[in-house]
């Protein structure tokens, strides 16, 4: 193969990787988040947020000595099964602290519990309330919170 052909391929090929990167860039929303082929040449994109939110959950899961008390509160008055309904996100006061809302079915009373630090949490709520006061981007429940306090985020 001449030389010529030789940079007009590897041209091509820089081209083709490129489209690549662009499409599956294109399929996850842009952005950097992080990709990860797998059967079938599939790109599946990994979220950086699930990681963060699985972050908070950890944090809250080993660290916070509160979450018995926490739970008999958000699971008190229901029957069989008590669970209470959890959104795990971020403070938008503190966008670096995580934000835990939980939620009793039974009674909608809510509370709000804003991180200290990487391994500690408040023993008082930062805000509690009406499930109906909460501002509508802590209503996406996604956990649970089972009777000793541990929350299960899916």
């Amino acid at each position: 193969m001449s030389t010529r052909k030789k940079v007009l391929a590897l041209a091509l090929s820089v081209v083709a990787v490129g489209a690549v990167g662009g499409v599956i860039a294109a399929q996850s929303g842009g952005g950097d988040a992080p990709t990860s082929v797998s059967g079938g040449d599939r790109a599946e994109v990994v979220a950086p947020e699930d990681e963060s939110l699985k972050a908070c959950v950890s944090s809250w899961n080993g660290s916070n000595t509160n979450k018995a008390s926490v739970a008999s509160i958000a699971t008190a008055a229901q029957a069989e099964n008590p669970t209470a309904y959890v959104h795990v996100g971020f403070s938008s006061v503190f966008p670096d602290r995580c934000l835990i809302t939980v939620a009793n079915p039974s009674t909608m009373y809510a509370q709000q519990y804003v991180q200290k630090s990487a391994s500690a949490w408040p023993i008082a709520p930062a805000w509690t309330g009406s499930v109906n006061d909460l501002d509508g981007s802590n209503l996406p429940w996604n956990a649970k919170m089972t009777q000793d306090g541990t929350i299960d985020l899916p």
